[in-house]
């Protein structure tokens, strides 16, 4: 068994979950997806994404988390 740890925030409000799957395949079908609809700007509420699949035994398998990228101040003159 295969567990995928999904955490993002919406308007600050965060979202989580663990999601079981049966194979390592599916589950890196599941994180690559859930980066794909809410990371990378994708989603303009949120702000926040973590993912990760680790195995019955708690090693990490594999890991990313994303901010997204903060406005820098207009610069006057």
């Amino acid at each position: 068994m295969y567990f995928l740890h999904q955490i993002k925030t919406n308007n600050g409000a965060y979202d989580k979950g663990i999601v079981v799957k049966e194979t390592f395949e599916s589950a890196k079908q599941s994180y690559h997806a859930y980066l794909g609809a809410y990371a990378y700007g994708q989603s303009a509420a949120t702000d926040f994404v973590s993912v990760m699949i680790t195995d019955e035994l708690g090693t990490m398998l594999m890991g990313e988390t994303w901010n997204a990228p903060v406005p820098e101040p207009n610069a006057e003159s």
